[in-house]
């Protein structure tokens, strides 16, 4: 079912009453298969709204219906003879024209939808799939452009160089033929954004009470900056009174090659801090005299995130243990000589914020952490 959901998501399907009632009108009267590819539009019409409630939603399907509530209008005018050879090219006519309104419309639709009052993640959502709606109706625009000028290039050749069988090709077929492909085109394009998206890191989206009320993938969500508030977890290490610093990796989206802890990560989506912290430390969950403890919780902003941090710190007593996570761009720092560099760039955003803290309790903390149990 899931499948069939994930297949649905291509928002090419909503051109198949359109390819059908072209289709069908190679066999039967155009009036026939105009009456069928309406009820059928109609019918996945009432499909889609009934799947928007498992957030399944099909845009294409309103230019298509559209596209027929205007060719009914060459139903009224009586255009027999034109309608019976012509009804294809009438139909390629009448979408490119109403994708390209659409296309007009795009920032106001866009704005509306950000705006609205709908949840946070719905309205995400609803963004995700309108941009690859407008990404497919600029395709399909362009396709059938090109196609309706290639008709018009044929059309002013001699007669010499023109054929019946040609000509049905291209009245008739290649429209058709441009929808299938689109549609095929779309769906292996959907199935490896899915094998991408499979890897990509999900984040909670958390309100400003600090409950999760979406996710969203991260590469998204640093394209907007501060737009959302993730948690994050980050562990300080003790020793001997001193703390374990290191630099950042130069790539880091926040104080690249800045010293800070050695560990810290992003909580992902339906996971829990606990498992995080674990998850962080790494082997040193195996240590028995190693044991993470919550120290502050609070909220880090600036002009790229904002983040919910949970401040944790170890306490480690033997050697052996700290050469496991000794690393060769890090060392022990006195507070002394974290003071003298405070405010000039060394350290993280994050170590800057949290550093009168840790100083004011990291003796306690250390006692905490090590006490014997």
């Amino acid at each position: 079912m899931n499948k069939v959901k994930k297949s649905l998501d291509n928002q090419a399907i909503g051109l198949l009453p359109l390819l059908l009632f072209m289709f069908l009108d190679n066999y039967f009267s155009y009036l026939l298969s105009f009456i069928i590819g309406v009820t059928f539009c109609f019918v996945c019409i009432f499909l889609f709204q009934v799947l928007s409630k498992d957030k399944v939603y099909q845009f294409l399907l309103l230019p298509a219906a559209t596209t027929l509530v205007l060719y009914s209008i060459f139903l009224c005018l009586r255009l027999e003879p034109v309608l019976f050879i012509y009804s294809p090219l009438i139909t390629e006519v009448l979408l490119v024209v109403v994708l390209a309104f659409l296309g007009f419309a795009k920032r106001t639709i866009l704005h509306r939808i950000r705006t609205s009052k709908h949840p946070t993640y719905k309205r995400t959502l609803m963004r995700t799939t309108l941009n690859e709606f407008f990404f497919v109706a600029q395709l399909i625009q362009n396709l059938y452009t090109l196609h309706l000028f290639i008709i018009l290039v044929y059309s002013i050749l001699p007669d010499t160089m023109q054929s019946v069988r040609m000509e049905r090709f291209l009245y008739r077929e290649l429209g058709i033929v441009i929808g299938i492909l689109l549609i095929l085109y779309e769906q292996i394009r959907i199935s490896m954004m899915q094998g991408s998206l499979q890897k990509e890191m999900w984040l909670p989206v958390l309100n400003e009470s600090g409950k999760v009320v979406g996710c969203i993938a991260r590469s998204v969500s640093r394209s907007v900056p501060k737009k959302y508030y993730h948690p994050i977890v980050r562990i300080a290490v003790i020793h001997q009174g001193m703390l374990y610093l290191v630099k950042r990796s130069k790539k880091a989206f926040i104080s690249p090659d800045a010293v800070d802890y050695p560990f810290y990560s992003y909580v992902l989506f339906r996971h829990s801090i606990e498992s995080t912290v674990k998850d962080a430390i790494g082997t040193l969950n195996e240590e028995q005299d190693v044991m993470p403890r919550f120290l502050i919780r609070y909220t880090f902003e600036n002009e790229k995130v904002k983040h919910l941090v949970n401040l944790y710190v170890v306490c480690i007593r033997s050697e052996e243990v700290m050469e496991q996570i000794k690393q060769p761009n890090g060392k022990l720092w006195t507070s002394k000589q974290i003071e003298e560099n405070l405010g000039s760039g060394v350290f993280s955003e994050y170590f800057e914020q949290e550093f009168a803290y840790i100083q004011n309790t990291v003796l306690l903390a250390e006692n905490f952490c090590c006490q014997e149990y």
